[in-house]
């Protein structure tokens, strides 16, 4: 009886605890709002505290391992550190897979996403997807102006460290090199480094585009991060919380893509107020880019970034090829 009414405490202090939200973002970017937005209108439910710039559990890496074992209620991981564990994802590292957000926001808001999400709870089922946050394109900054694919030759650039980037540069005949993301600026300055890639918000915050002004607005890839809760959290909470938890989650879902949107334009003319060169580009340069990634090349044995990159996703791929459709390009 004893042991039967301690587990009935623990219980319920279990569920009133805190529940924390974890992101590497900064406090005032697009991802943070948002979760200010779900704390806010959870408040009558449970109380919410959001960890931003990785106060709670550090990197990406430490925010999943804290929601697998339980330790942490709901955090943001791009794709990009779940493709370790969910291979699949991946696929959203292919350059030129994804025309615009708008396209991104089709493929995961329709039946695609869902079948995403499967898949992520599938492989690590300590964890419920909650929903997708957008957190853009992201473009190359260099010290001297890139304006077709030729440009690139013998650069040496800090990207994401995805086979598919790795890909992609040598096809270009670029060098990829990996480095902490607040080292950038230095490297730059003190030419270890031509260029980068990131996000234009993100770019904005660093403020590498002192050390390298020159931007191509190439959104070569788009990088969402799916908004994560431990299932042993959510399983222990009641089914009145629970609802109220997923109508919060796409309240902010959808202020965060509309959030982002208005935030990369303002980056946009921050960059430009600061006398960085802005490559636009047309429908010929575009090509060229993506037909580096899209087609057979020398430097990557007559083969191409996506044929390297296949690995049994082939249908996931033309199916997103095939929604960009109706979603061309936007340079803005």
């Amino acid at each position: 009886m004893f042991l039967f009414l301690m587990f009935l405490f623990l219980w319920a202090n279990a569920g009133a605890a805190t529940l924390q939200v974890a992101t590497v973002h900064e406090t005032g970017h697009p991802t943070v709002q948002a979760d200010q937005r779900l704390a806010e209108a959870m408040g009558n439910t449970e109380e919410v505290q959001v960890g931003a710039a990785g106060s709670l559990y550090g990197d990406e890496n430490g925010i999943l391992e804290a929601l697998v074992r339980g330790d942490l209620a709901l955090g943001h991981v791009s794709v990009r550190t779940l493709s370790e564990k969910v291979p699949t994802l991946s696929v959203l590292s292919l350059p030129f897979l994804v025309n615009s957000d708008a396209h991104l926001q089709a493929v995961l808001w329709g039946v695609t996403g869902k079948n995403l999400a499967e898949i992520i709870e599938t492989r690590i089922p300590e964890v419920k997807v909650l929903g997708w946050y957008n957190c853009g394109g992201r473009c190359f900054y260099t010290v001297r102006q890139v304006a077709s694919p030729l440009d690139m030759t013998g650069l040496t650039l800090c990207t994401e460290g995805t086979e598919a980037m790795h890909s992609y540069l040598t096809a270009m005949g670029a060098r990829q090199q990996g480095m902490a993301r607040h080292s950038v600026y230095s490297a730059l300055f003190q030419g270890v480094l031509d260029g980068a890639e990131n996000d234009l918000v993100s770019l904005v915050y660093l403020g590498d585009y002192d050390a390298a002004r020159y931007i191509l607005l190439d959104r070569h890839t788009y990088a969402p991060e799916p908004l994560l809760m431990s299932r042993a959290v959510y399983d222990r909470m009641e089914e009145g919380t629970r609802e109220a938890l997923s109508a919060a989650a796409r309240a902010a879902e959808q202020m965060e893509w509309d959030s982002y949107r208005q935030a990369e334009k303002e980056a946009v003319q921050r960059l430009r107020d600061f006398g960085c060169t802005l490559t636009y580009l047309d429908g010929g340069v575009r090509q060229a880019f993506s037909e580096k990634a899209l087609k057979g090349v020398a430097e990557l044995g007559g083969r191409s970034v996506y044929e390297l990159a296949d690995a049994g996703n082939r249908e996931l791929m033309e199916e997103i090829r095939e929604l960009g459709g109706a979603y061309p390009p936007e340079d803005r």
